[in-house]
């Protein structure tokens, strides 16, 4: 972006004389540097919304295909993040549960799977929950400024029915889920 202004103002001042000089006019340094000022300033704009828009088109498309490898013994199953609702752990043996409501068991531990999928689009309730931010369905104030989460897709597992975050995740959560 520097060069791309350092030729806007190497091509602006040597234009502006000639541009004058046809015109008849005397060029003032003054009226010179203020265009070539107003010049730049919009220069600027006009490219950082350029590469904004880029950068964020890059971020949806990385977000969007997103996969993440689940190794169950000797199978390995890949799947795209927006099928997977949540990871939890339920006797020592961490599940993935996808959209459809199946799970899939997992060698990893909660630990190491934070540390693989993309915490932008996951966070860690409590000890036993990584939860999806698009499998959030409902979410409720309780008692103690606790929160109650509801998922979208639902199992015959009271942990994952009912996922309460304490009031210390509150904002963490919050902050993350806006």
């Amino acid at each position: 972006m520097v060069s791309t202004l350092g030729y806007i103002t190497v091509t602006y001042i040597p234009l502006g004389i000639v541009l004058n000089k046809i015109v008849g006019g005397e060029t003032e340094f003054y009226y010179l540097l203020i265009g070539l000022l107003i010049t730049l300033l919009l220069s600027f704009i006009l490219i950082e919304l350029a590469y904004s828009l880029d950068i964020y088109n890059l971020y949806k498309l990385s977000i969007k295909d997103a996969e993440t490898t689940i190794e169950s013994g000797a199978k390995i199953t890949k799947l795209t993040y927006e099928n997977i609702t949540c990871f939890y752990s339920e006797n020592k043996i961490v599940y993935t549960l996808q959209n459809d409501g199946t799970t899939i068991t997992t060698d990893f531990t909660l630990n190491e799977l934070k540390e693989k999928i993309n915490d932008q689009l996951f966070f860690r309730v409590n000890r036993q929950i990584i939860i999806h931010k698009d499998a959030v369905d409902q979410i409720e104030k309780v008692a103690n400024d606790k929160l109650q989460i509801m998922l979208k897709t639902s199992i015959e597992n009271d942990a994952i029915n009912e996922i309460n975050i304490s009031r210390y995740n509150r904002k963490a959560f919050i902050t993350w889920f806006q």
